[in-house]
């Protein structure tokens, strides 16, 4: 998939086994082997390159200080996208999210001429029509499982289903994709020979709406014109091969061994370790899906309250969730505003329908959640037996009454290239809560950034300078009185200064 490494199933649990030795050397990788795959995974999620960017930076973290307790290293990869996950419903819950958000851009193919980028675009606009029809959780399933290569079992472990679920939600997933690929194809390429197919997609509008879809479906069935067609459209596992991937940022390497080796970073490496937890006996993260309900002490009625809304926290981290991978099929346009489950432009010049057409709330009774103690009869999803490994229920934890008040640790960056720029700049909460801003810049800087941090979570302070040769340096300064320089370097020749 767009270049990532092939994967080999001894090779995940020796890298599991060397990891867990503590051999710095195996996270570099794993970051070769999964880093660009994971990232594109994050970036699905949340849709905004920083965060993602965050968000990997923390799983591989976690990974690296919580591997030993893994009882079934083959299975590490699967562990692997539910840290990454966890990490990702983490930041999609923060009520301090960011409203903008900069998608990342996409890695491209610079071998494609205009011919084959035409025909990719257009792919695209019929996978974009096919996952229309589909929820949420089929659509993150499918993606698992197409793209990232994922079985069962490890979707299963990623969404918090056994094996026997996973088998079947991804295997109706794939049945459903598979009649709106051939209703898509039939609705574009099938309308000349058809004309009761035609009558039925003209009205319709692109992407088809589900009910089009349906009927279009039973149409094709019937039809003698359009059923042989059916069997000559792509397969769904090659188109998803055109979705666009998002590129990697070049600095997350290098910020990972940082907080993986560097004695003076140990209390991020500590913050990070202790997020994640906890974990279950098999070593798996306990699922990040809603707010745990918070207890209180004004009886049942301040219970009832506290139940309705944790689950109204999770239905909106469920809508987030399914609109990301509603957009999974766009390239990366405008960045969505951000509250909730927000439409984006695709650059495949097709204008995604409202963000809640998709019927993503019937994603709700999904095998997850209500591991809280629910109203009335709402089964906590009698949470299925697992053969491998106990479920992992997300233990109804004490809230934190008095949140510590942490200190900030805080990076730095640098622009390089002449010209407009950018770079962003990491703020770390460590030991407990802390609050942050940018207060000033110099040297021709700009800087924005803020927000409240929970101890091992992550800000970003974005950066924006012109250099002009050779360069430079300015200041960014922040609330807690810590001053960052910023290097600009662009060496005269309209330097191709590689990565330092």
């Amino acid at each position: 998939m767009s270049g990532w490494p092939s994967l080999d199933r001894a090779d995940d649990e020796r890298l599991a086994r060397t990891l867990a030795a503590g051999d710095p050397s195996a996270l570099i990788q794993v970051m070769d082997r999964y880093a660009a795959r994971l990232y594109d995974y994050c970036h699905a999620l949340l849709r905004d390159q920083d965060q993602a960017a965050g968000a990997l930076h923390d799983a591989l973290i976690a990974a690296y200080a919580h591997v030993s307790g893994l009882r079934e290293p083959d299975r590490f990869r699967g562990w692997l996208y539910s840290l990454v996950r966890n990490e990702c419903m983490r930041r999609l819950r923060d009520p301090d999210r960011p409203a903008r958000r900069h998608e990342a851009p996409e890695a491209e193919d610079g071998f494609l001429d205009e011919a084959e980028l035409a025909r990719r675009q257009e792919a695209r606009r019929l996978v974009h029509a096919a996952l229309s029809g589909l929820r949420g959780r089929e659509r993150e399933s499918l993606d698992l499982m197409l793209r990232h290569g994922l079985d069962a079992d490890e979707i299963g472990g990623v969404l918090g289903m056994d094996a026997q679920q996973a088998t079947g939600l991804t295997a109706e997933a794939r049945a459903r994709l598979d009649d709106s690929l051939a209703a898509a194809y039939i609705a574009r390429a099938g309308r000349d020979d058809c004309p009761e197919a035609a009558a039925i997609a003209d009205d319709a509008g692109w992407p088809l709406p589900p009910p089009v879809v349906h009927r279009l479906v039973q149409h094709i069935e019937a039809c003698g014109v359009c059923g042989p067609r059916r069997d000559r459209t792509v397969s769904a596992v090659r188109l998803l091969q055109v979705l666009p991937v998002a590129m990697t940022p070049n600095d997350l390497r290098g910020r990972v061994m940082a907080t993986a080796t560097d004695p003076a970073l140990a209390p991020d490496l500590a913050a990070i370790a202790q997020a994640a937890r906890p974990f279950d006996d098999w070593g798996w993260p306990a699922m990040v899906e809603q707010e745990p309900v918070r207890a209180t002490s004004g009886g049942a009625g301040g219970g009832r309250r506290g139940v309705w809304a944790a689950l109204a926290a999770a239905a909106a981290v469920i809508a987030v969730v399914a609109a990301a991978y509603y957009l999974m099929s766009g390239t990366s346009g405008e960045p969505p505003a951000a509250q909730g489950p927000s439409d984006g432009t695709s650059a495949s010049a097709v204008s995604p329908s409202s963000p809640a057409e998709s019927q993503e709330p019937s994603d709700t009774p999904t095998p997850t959640r209500s591991a809280t103690p629910t109203p009335t009869t709402t089964s906590p999803t009698p949470t299925p037996t697992k053969t491998r490994r106990p479920s992992r229920s997300p233990s109804p934890t004490a809230t934190r009454t008095q949140p510590r008040a942490g200190r900030l640790s805080i990076g730095s960056c640098a622009i390089e290239g002449a010209g407009p720029g950018s770079c962003t700049i990491t703020v770390r909460a460590v030991g407990g809560t802390a609050t942050w801003s940018v207060t000033g810049a110099s040297g021709g800087l700009s800087a924005s950034g803020g927000g409240t941090l929970r101890s091992g979570q992550s800000g970003y302070a974005r950066v924006s300078g012109t250099c002009t040769p050779p360069g430079g340096s300015g200041t960014v300064s922040f609330s807690n009185g810590d001053v960052r320089t910023v290097t600009l370097s662009c060496p005269p020749e309209d330097g191709g200064r590689g990565p330092g």
